[in-house]
């Protein structure tokens, strides 16, 4: 078993917002303490109009990028961290110098392989300081 501090951290770590700002809440309100187990976590206790607000107001400071894959022509995508679908292809458009085909967003947690080893998304962002960029190119 583990504590609310575990699964805190982890829901952090992972980008997990609605339930990190949750566990936050229930923290603030006294309802829970981080060295409970996390089994007697109630979600439902929880104020959700004060949760939806510290969300929308992202006072953990997510990030909000994600990763889009975008199809320059057959076979062959570019990925590229932006915050929203519009930012990603206009850094394709000025980087490429071409309109993509498509735009996917692809989930953070998706492993490709770099190098010998398989990597996430959401690992590889740390790697970078300013967005949008492109991370890299798959050609199949």
């Amino acid at each position: 078993m583990s504590s609310i501090r575990e699964l805190y951290e982890s829901s952090i770590e992972h980008e997990h917002v609605s339930l990190a700002h949750y566990i936050l809440h229930l923290l603030q309100e006294g309802i829970v303490s981080l060295e409970d187990d996390e089994s007697t976590l109630n979600l439902s206790l929880a104020d959700t109009e004060k949760v939806n607000n510290m969300i929308e107001n992202n006072i953990l400071g997510f990030s909000r990028i994600r990763v889009f894959a975008l199809k320059r022509k057959k076979g062959t995508f570019v990925f590229i961290y932006a915050k929203d679908k519009q930012e990603a292809t206009n850094h394709f458009s000025k980087t490429v110098r071409s309109k993509p085909i498509n735009c996917h967003e692809y989930p953070l947690d998706f492993e490709i392989v770099k190098g010998n080893r398989f990597v996430s998304f959401r690992e590889m962002k740390k790697e970078f300081d300013g967005f949008p960029v492109v991370v890299g190119v798959y050609e199949r």
